[in-house]
């Protein structure tokens, strides 16, 4: 009897490449702030939305079961297989009961799986305990189930193999057909080992993590759905040195599409998440919910200690390909000082260099321990209580929208006793909610030397002092680039000769450098005294144009003042800001300090 394999994506291709499409090239990042054409190439206000994806159904095959090989060997005990040495093995039909891989250790065992329906209560179905490699192959056209029906694990059985497939040595999930992965007992898919996916079409559902490789998991391409029921999605286990010197506990992807799903962390890496797009694949599409945001959140009433979309215990690298993260704890975050078992300890890195990242998280956004660097493609937080936090805050290029419920970017000191926010390029856009909140929030220093940013104080017609675009402890200069504010800044930056300001606001005896703060060349200190402002910042599309400036941005509230520092501002030249069709600003440039009134 021939079987049946539906199957539906849970992102289609033409969405997934009009994702990709809309990623600028590293051309457009900015280094010096001058002529450069910043529009806003990602509207925030129309977020991805990915739908769960249809489930995805592989009939059982009720067909006898067979196992057939021309150059391996394998014994029969009962309903228990097993394969005693290398070679290309073929399995159909269905089977209650094992396949057992007891090989020698140099051999390695190909299983081939043409509409397979294996299920097992007395240990894992699919069970790999020696041998070099195991490769599980599901053939073209084929769906293929394996289901691990024990109990859910109480106890540690070292007897019992940990996952519906189990594997002590390497392990590799391929082929162009579909398998279906149920894990009563603990893990959907276990190995000790490292764990690579090539082109399959594999959902595995773990009553704790879905998918577990120890050493190492790599997917390269495919379509990939994990569901942890109460535990992680895609884990690793170990950080140490292989005796080849490789460093293990890495989760990397290459291509394909992954789909995971996960009551706790949705991608749980020992040492590091690395994200890229290979050349000539399919795009790299990557979508996480965890925790209350998740699917399974329902299936257990046991609390998640951690609810991460992407974590890893020492560094996260994204350098290409599209990720949506919806989680109810921090979206993506890296540990800063954790014990490795190679003997160092967690940096607590994040970097982006390209791609396209949008996350909705239940606490912070990006949160690096130690240091986020923002090097190219796109960062969109659609909401967070904190959109970017870390100690130090890097960002040279790429475009970066942010909208947070507490600061919109804080640089805290939670590992170090000084932290740093540096802009040298790209494009930064913040906006936060009403309250105490900053658009950008730095406990030590800030630097910009280039770049665009708009930063936003919270919403209402007139700004608060405890609430502005920038809030500064330490130092605050800036010799390049461009600053945006609505709203105020409570502390000015310190200007280079080149840098000049123009601005609404005006703030009693404590104006632009007066006796209510630091100010600086026009600027406004939010303790400074009345705040009063003859403009009126209604919602919509911005454009702020003249001379090499041309930026476009989009304001989601009323605001109250409006104030700009620019190396691209000159002496002599006509700027306009319009909304719309509208003219809401006209100044010249007269000096270096400019009130427009």
């Amino acid at each position: 009897m021939k079987k049946k394999t539906k199957l539906l994506l849970p992102l289609s291709i033409l969405s997934i490449l009009a994702l990709v499409g809309c990623t600028p090239s590293n051309s457009n990042s900015n280094t010096s702030g001058d002529n450069e054409d910043y529009g806003s190439p990602y509207d925030y206000n129309d977020p991805i939305v990915v739908e769960d994806p249809t489930e995805v159904v592989v009939d059982e095959n009720t067909d006898e079961f067979s196992l057939e090989t021309s150059d391996g060997e394998y014994s029969k005990n009962g309903n228990i297989y097993s394969i005693t040495k290398g070679g290309t093995y073929t399995a159909s039909g269905k089977l209650e009961g094992q396949i057992l891989v007891e090989a020698g250790d140099e051999d390695e065992v190909v299983l081939e799986l043409n509409d397979v329906s294996i299920s097992y209560d007395q240990d894992s179905p699919i069970k790999a305990v020696s041998g070099s490699k195991f490769e599980i192959s599901a053939k073209n056209g084929t769906g293929n189930t394996v289901t691990d029906n024990r109990s859910k694990k109480t106890t540690d059985v070292e007897s019992q193999g940990e996952g519906a497939i189990s594997s002590d040595i390497d392990l590799k999930l391929k082929g162009t057909g579909t398998l279906v992965v149920v894990g009563n007992y603990n893990n959907g898919v276990h190995t000790t080992k490292d764990l690579k996916i090539q082109k399959l079409t594999l959902k595995s559902t773990g009553y704790n993590n879905a998918i577990k490789g120890k050493n190492s998991v790599t997917i390269e391409s495919g379509k990939v759905q994990a569901y942890a029921l109460t535990g992680n999605g895609i884990k690793t286990e170990d950080s140490d040195l292989s005796s080849k010197g490789k460093q293990r506990g890495t989760i990397s992807i290459t291509g394909g599409s992954v789909y995971v799903d996960s009551l706790h962390d949705g991608i749980d890496a020992a040492y590091n998440v690395e994200i890229s797009q290979a050349d000539n694949e399919v795009p790299t599409s990557i979508t996480v919910k965890t925790g209350k945001k998740s699917s399974v959140y329902s299936y257990s009433t046991f609390k998640a200690d951690s609810e991460k979309g992407l974590k890893a215990t020492n560094e996260i690298v994204v350098d290409g390909g599209t990720i949506v993260i919806s989680s109810s704890d921090d979206a993506i975050h890296a540990n800063y000082g954790t014990a490795l078992d190679n003997g160092s300890k967690g940096t607590g890195n994040i970097t982006v260099n390209d791609g396209l990242i949008q996350v909705a998280a239940g606490d912070d956004g990006l949160h690096a321990d130690n240091t986020l660097t923002i090097k190219g493609g796109k960062v969109v937080v659609t909401g967070a209580t904190e959109g970017f936090e870390a100690n130090y805050i890097n960002i040279s290029g790429g475009y970066s929208y942010i909208y947070g419920t507490d600061d919109g970017v804080n640089c805290s000191k939670k590992s170090f006793n000084n932290c740093k926010f540096t802009m040298t390029g790209g494009y930064l856009d913040v906006a936060v909610s009403s309250g105490d909140t900053d658009g950008i929030d730095s406990n030590g220093d800030v630097e910009i030397t280039g770049g665009v940013i708009v930063s936003r104080g919270s919403p209402g017609t007139q700004g608060s002092g405890m609430s502005t675009g920038l809030d500064v402890d330490g130092t605050c200069t800036m010799s390049g680039g461009t600053l945006i504010a609505f709203n105020g800044l409570e502390k000015a930056p310190s200007t280079s000769s080149n840098v000049l300001f123009a601005g609404t606001t005006t703030a009693g005896t404590g104006g632009p450098g007066g006796g209510g703060g630091p100010g600086g060349p026009g600027g406004w200190h939010a303790y400074g005294g009345s705040y009063s402002s003859s403009y009126t910042f209604s919602a919509g599309e911005y454009t702020l144009s003249g001379g090499d400036l041309d930026i476009s941005f989009t304001n989601d509230y009323v605001y109250g003042s409006f104030m700009i520092y620019s190396s691209g501002l000159v002496s002599g030249t006509s700027y306009t800001l319009s909304r719309g069709s509208t003219t809401v600003l006209s100044w010249t440039q007269s000096s270096s300090s400019q009130t427009i009134s």
